[in-house]
């Protein structure tokens, strides 16, 4: 009898056992298959959802984008956040953030995209945490001087001068370059902004700037008081920005990049902003 009773309570233990143990891996399946859903990547599907892509762009750098006498934002990356949209089928909201605040803003949610002549090396220096588009433009940094200048002719003639650049820029990725050119400035300053760069050199605080090519010419056209110097210190790749690890929003807007250098739209928004002859 007591053999039976003990051949029993073995045989009761091992069917709890083997449920146990059932139980256990079905919700060890449950959990992953939580976190398989938890980390798909919906980046493109909220978009969809919403009809709606909102853009940060930092409204201050023509012909790239700036304000018009409406108030509205307008330029060549403002053209170009459109045609995007209307290649995927979607609205486009342009969203003015300031420069300082593109990527904290993108990281926050308060844009979905960046697109505002910024380079890979301009967002990354904000926050690693960001996913790049393709290149949907090559800046050239150059020189501008005041036209009484007589000394600078080349980037080699910036040794020992002053020059101004926009902080957190290609400007100064370009500025800081020329050491490994062997072009010992005498300072390099930086600023928030552009205009404060052209307002110290038209007030000969500084010897020269370095800045994108298309905002230079913009600066120069009818000022007979600043001149280009027509000797290239870096180009730059200008890409769009989304949050880290939105794979499918990245691959969408590189198949738009792909269209709208297709449909004409980019050649027709160049034309109109940024081809300067």
């Amino acid at each position: 009898m007591k053999k039976l009773m003990y051949a029993l309570l073995l045989a009761l233990l091992s069917i709890t056992f083997i449920a146990c143990s059932n139980n256990t891996q079905n919700t060890s399946s449950k959990n992953e298959g939580s976190k398989e859903t938890t980390n798909k990547d919906i980046s493109w599907e909220k978009i969809k959802e919403k009809g709606e892509l909102v853009v940060g762009m930092c409204p201050e750098y023509p012909p790239f984008s700036s304000r018009n006498d409406k108030n509205e934002i307008e330029g060549f990356d403002a053209d170009f956040a459109k045609s995007l949209g209307q290649a995927l089928g979607v609205k486009v909201t342009l969203k003015d953030t300031a420069w300082e605040g593109l990527i904290a803003g993108l990281n926050k949610g308060d844009h979905d995209l960046v697109i505002s002549c910024i380079s890979p090396e301009e967002a990354t220096s904000a926050s690693e945490n960001v996913n790049m588009s393709d290149k949907y433009y090559d800046l050239s940094e150059i020189i501008v001087v005041r036209n009484d200048n007589k000394d600078i002719k080349s980037k080699e003639d910036l040794k020992d001068k002053k020059i101004g650049v926009q902080a957190n820029s290609t400007s100064e990725v370009a500025a800081d370059s020329l050491k490994d050119k062997g072009i010992k400035v005498k300072e390099v300053k930086k600023y928030n902004r552009n205009s404060e760069t052209f307002m110290e050199l038209k007030n000969g605080r500084i010897d020269a700037v370095v800045v994108g090519y298309a905002y230079a010419v913009t600066q120069v056209k009818g000022n007979k008081d600043l001149k280009v110097i027509n000797d290239p210190i870096k180009s730059v790749e200008i890409v769009t920005v989304m949050q880290k690890g939105a794979d499918e929003l990245t691959n969408k807007i590189n198949e738009g990049i792909k269209k709208v250098k297709e449909n004409g739209a980019y050649d027709k928004a160049f034309k109109k902003w940024l081809e300067l002859n």
